[in-house]
C-alpha cells in the first residue's frame, strides 16, 4: 500500500515529510535523522490518512475514511450550549483542565455507562482521551515492553497493531470469522508464546460492528476471551467506537461487563455519536491502571480541551446524546442498506460482502488471485477511493480484500461510486 501511495504522490507532486522511506532527504534537510530512536525508524504512516491527503481532490468519490457524516453534526445543539457557556463561565471553559478530565464529566459518564452498557464504573476509573486513538497508546505505554507478545485480529485496525509495534511488541495474528476474534485461535497461540518462553501481554479487540470486517462477537466469545485472560495473565484492550451504531436491537454487553479481575481497558469514543472534531473518548479501568494512565498523559498532552468536556457534559447532561445515537443510528442504517442493495445490483455474483448490523463498514472478499491495492489504483483513476485489504493484516495476507465504507458519502454519490467499482470488477472477472 505505502509502495502505491508513494507513486501517486510523485505524480501528484504532494508533500513527502509523512512517509516513511524518506529518511536520505529529511537527513540532508535537517541532519536529525542519525538521532532518531529505533521506535521513530520504524512508525509507519496511517495508510488511510495518507490516501485521504491523496484523493482530497472534490471530484473523488471516497468509500475509504470512517469519517462521520457532517449532516450528523448537531451543530445548532453545540452552538447553543457554547453561546451559553462563553456567557456564563468563559473563564473555565478556556482554560486548563485536569489531567484525569473534569469530575463532573467523569460523573456524568459513569452515569451514561451504567445506562448504555450496565455498567457500574467509579469516577476514579475513567480518564478522558483524546480519541480512543490516545486510549490505546497510554494502554499500549504502560502494559508494554520489547520483547512482549501483543495479540492482534487477522485483520484489525492497524492503528491499534500499529500502536503495539511502536512499543516494541512481537505482534500476533489471530483468526476471525463471521462472529470476530476466535478464542479457541487465541488460546492455541497463547499456549504457543508460553511454551516457546515468550511474556504474552495483552490482546487488542474491537467486539461490536469490527473495523474492518463488520463483525459482532456473541456473548459467549467475550465471556471466554475474559477467561483466557484471566488464565495466562495479560490484559484485553477493548476498543468500541461503534458500539452505539446499532441498527438491529439493542447492542450486546460489552468485554468489560464479563471482567472479574480488572484485566479489561475499555475505550469508548464520541466521535460517531457528538463529533469527531473535540477529538473526546474515555478509557476504562481498574483504578490503579487508570492512575498510571493519567501519569503518563502528563507529560504528553497534559489534559483534554475544556472547552469540548464542558459542550460534551451539558450534551449529555441534558439527554441529547441518547437522542444523538438514535439519530445516529437510523442515519447509518439507511446508508448501509442502500450500499448493501447497490452491492447485489453492482458486483459480480463470485464476489462475497458482511452484511454489518452496526457500524460503518462492509468488507469485500474477491477470491485467490485478486490484487486489492491493484485494482485502488485503477479505481482511485476513476475518481473513487477505498482501502485495500493488506494494512490490516498484519501477516501480509488479505491482498484479495478491501473495505468500503458507507459512513461519509452521499446517496447518489455512493450510487456513482458502486457503479464504477462494480464495472471494473466485471471487466477484471471476465
Amino acid at each position: 500500500m505505502l509502495e502505491w501511495v508513494e507513486k501517486e504522490k510523485k505524480g501528484m507532486n504532494v508533500n513527502n515529510d509523512s512517509i516513511e522511506g524518506q529518511a536520505g532527504d529529511n537527513e540532508k534537510v535537517n541532519g536529525l535523522s542519525s538521532l532518531y530512536t529505533e521506535r521513530a525508524k520504524g512508525m509507519h504512516a496511517s495508510v488511510i490518512r495518507e490516501i485521504c491527503k491523496l484523493i482530497a481532490r472534490p471530484e473523488v468519490r471516497s468509500m475509504a475514511g470512517g469519517w462521520p457524516d457532517p449532516q450528523t453534526f448537531p451543530a445548532a445543539k453545540i452552538a447553543e450550549i457554547a453561546a451559553e457557556l462563553f456567557t456564563e463561565k468563559p473563564e473555565s471553559v478556556l482554560q486548563y483542565g485536569t489531567s484525569e478530565g473534569y469530575e463532573f464529566l467523569r460523573e456524568e459518564l459513569a452515569r451514561f455507562v451504567k445506562r448504555r452498557d450496565g455498567i457500574d464504573v467509579a469516577v476514579d476509573e475513567i480518564v478522558l482521551t483524546h480519541g480512543s486513538t490516545q486510549g490505546i497508546e497510554l494502554a499500549a505505554r504502560i502494559l508494554l515492553e520489547p520483547g512482549d507478545v501483543a495479540f492482534v485480529g487477522l485483520p484489525t485496525y492497524f492503528g491499534g497493531s500499529e500502536t503495539c509495534a511502536g512499543y516494541g511488541a512481537e505482534l500476533v495474528g489471530v483468526p476471525l470469522d463471521d462472529y470476530g476474534m476466535i478464542p479457541e485461535a487465541l488460546g492455541e497461540r497463547l499456549e504457543e508464546a508460553v511454551s516457546a518462553g515468550k511474556r504474552p501481554k495483552l490482546v487488542y479487540v474491537i467486539p461490536d460492528y469490527q473495523n474492518p470486517t463488520g463483525a459482532t462477537m456473541p456473548v459467549e466469545r467475550r465471556r471466554a476471551m475474559v477467561e483466557l485472560a484471566n488464565r495466562y495473565n495479560i490484559a484485553i484492550i477493548e476498543d468500541n467506537p461503534y458500539r452505539d451504531l446499532c441498527f438491529t436491537g439493542k447492542p450486546l454487553p460489552p468485554i468489560k461487563a464479563f471482567d472479574t479481575e480488572g484485566r479489561v481497558v475499555y475505550l469508548r469514543s464520541f466521535s460517531k455519536i457528538f463529533c469527531p472534531g473535540f477529538r473526546l473518548a474515555m478509557a476504562i479501568g481498574e483504578t490503579d491502571m487508570v492512575r498510571k494512565m493519567v501519569i503518563a498523559r502528563q507529560f504528553e498532552d497534559c489534559c483534554v480541551n475544556s472547552f469540548g468536556q464542558y459542550l460534551l457534559y451539558e450534551f449529555v447532561k441534558r439527554g441529547h446524546i441518547d437522542e444523538q445515537i438514535e439519530i445516529n443510528a437510523r442515519f447509518y442504517k439507511e446508508k448501509r442498506d442502500h450500499l448493501l442493495a447497490l452491492l447485489d445490483e453492482h458486483f459480480p455474483d463470485t464476489v462475497r460482502w458482511n452484511r454489518p448490523e452496526g457500524g460503518f463498514f462492509v468488507f469485500v472478499h474477491m477470491g485467490e488471485g485478486f490484487d486489492s491495492e491493484e485494482f485502488l489504483h485503477e479505481a482511485v483513476d476513476q475518481n473513487v477511493a477505498f482501502v485495500a485489504g493488506p494494512p490490516f493484516f498484519i501477516d501480509d495476507s488479505g491482498r484479495d480484500t478491501f473495505r468500503l465504507s458507507f459512513a461519509q458519502l452521499g446517496m447518489s454519490e455512493m450510487e456513482e461510486a458502486v457503479a464504477v467499482l462494480g464495472r471494473l470488477l466485471k471487466e477484471k472477472t471476465k
